[in-house]
């Protein structure tokens, strides 16, 4: 129902046009009906009610908007644009108790609303009510199974779930939705978090076909190719995502690992430097870039940055060894014998799985010590550790240095003998 004061003009629109549509057409051409004359809070009307709400909304009178659409919910009960307007209201506001007390209503009015099931996936997951959010998201699914929204949701929820059904409905989103960027990194992301960094590149060359200034793709497809040990590949696509204007510590991290992976270790060093300037607290930052500056004649910050990895770190004993190793050889190369000495036999306790530091021990004290007994005590201590080894984990490396010991050990006893210092060899 009209007021009088409407113009015969606008009410033909009226009767042709959705009210939202109406509402622009009255904004845009300056209508004296948006001055006060219809859309005022002393309209009768179901319909200009509804539009003196909207326009309220649109012009940024949230309150007065808000006193409108609720006056229409007590004076139109049966009119379902209100409740529906206002629980949008309620919604973007934050006020989720009243947003879902009116999207429950609508669920159970219409059991086929994907607006209010949505919504209430939405609160639900907000609340961490993981269970019923996804009940509700799969409500929405049943109506339209094809919902981006509620795939998407699905998926993040069963991903901080540590689901692995999770990739189901990336994919089912990325078959229906390809070249959707929300997608595309969301399934992007989880392949390389499920270890098959491969399935990433395509659906972030297939983002970047389109849109080549994404600096986020680049970067998840440099990550990309860093995961599928592609060190080239990953350089390349952090470089332009530096060029693009990136200069995260993320970026130039790994720009500067897979550099060091390349053995160009002075860009490395450029790359690390500035990823550590950003965030001084990141052990691997620390570890690659001691390793770098070892090859260069800054042998003691080379030194102080991996003491820092070390410091820094989870206790990993496969990493750890590794710098301790790392320390092992720098102090080597500076004849600091016996300090390297200490730095091997830290690697050996820290992963007694891996023998190799035991290798380095027994060759510190055989050819820079002389200490030839107690060389001949860890040289058979290697060779007791690579037989503990199941045979699955010897390489090649392990094979060889097999060879050298046990022709090395033969030559310390006969040393030792002709010296009155051990028995007879065998």
């Amino acid at each position: 129902m009209w007021s009088p004061s409407l113009p015969q003009r606008y009410r033909f629109l009226f009767r042709n046009l959705s009210s939202q549509l109406l509402l622009w057409v009255l904004l845009w051409s300056g209508s004296p009906a948006l001055s006060g004359q219809v859309l005022t809070p002393n309209l009768s009307g179901a319909d200009s009610l509804y539009l003196a709400a909207y326009e309220a909304a649109i012009r940024g009178r949230d309150g007065e908007s808000t006193a409108l659409l609720v006056r229409g919910m007590e004076t139109f009960p049966a009119d379902a644009r209100f409740p529906r307007m206002l629980a949008s209201r309620y919604f973007d506001a934050g006020e989720t108790v009243k947003a879902r007390s009116l999207y429950e209503t609508m669920a159970a009015g219409d059991s086929s609303d994907i607006t209010a099931w949505m919504r209430l996936g939405e609160l639900d997951n907000f609340s961490q009510d993981y269970p019923r959010a996804m009940n509700r998201l799969h409500q929405v699914l049943a109506t339209d199974s094809l919902h981006l929204g509620a795939l998407l949701l699905l998926g993040d929820i069963l991903e901080r779930l540590e689901q692995s059904s999770a990739r189901t409905y990336y994919e089912r989103a990325w078959r229906h939705y390809p070249g959707n960027q929300k997608v595309g990194y969301a399934l992007g992301n989880l392949y390389i978090q499920q270890k098959e960094p491969v399935k990433s590149i395509p659906v972030c060359e297939r983002i970047l076909a389109v849109d080549s200034t994404s600096i986020r793709f680049r970067k998840l497809l440099g990550y990309a190719f860093y995961k599928s040990n592609d060190p080239a590949g990953a350089v390349l696509q952090f470089n332009i995502a530096n060029d693009l204007g990136d200069s995260t510590k993320f970026t130039y991290k790994f720009l500067g690992i897979g550099h060091y992976l390349l053995s160009n270790f002075s860009e490395a060093v450029r790359s690390l430097e500035k990823a550590a300037e950003r965030d001084s607290t990141d052990a691997e930052v620390h570890f690659f870039l001691g390793s770098s500056l070892a090859t260069t004649t800054r042998k003691r910050e080379a030194m102080e940055h991996l003491e820092t990895s070390v410091r820094l770190m989870q206790p990993d004993p496969g990493v750890l060894a590794r710098i301790y190793s790392e320390e092992g050889n720098l102090l080597r190369l500076e004849m600091k014998y016996e300090e390297a000495y200490e730095r091997y036999r830290l690697a050996r306790d820290s992963n007694p799985a891996d023998p190799t530091a035991l290798y380095f021990m027994a060759s510190i004290l055989d050819n820079s010590l002389h200490r030839s007994k107690e060389a001949l005590v860890d040289y058979r201590a290697f060779l007791d550790a690579l037989d503990n080894l199941p045979a699955e984990n010897l390489d090649s490396q392990s094979l060889t240095l097999r060879g050298i010991v046990e022709e090395r050990i033969v030559s310390l006893r006969e040393e030792l003998f002709f010296t009155g210092e051990l028995d007879p060899p065998d």
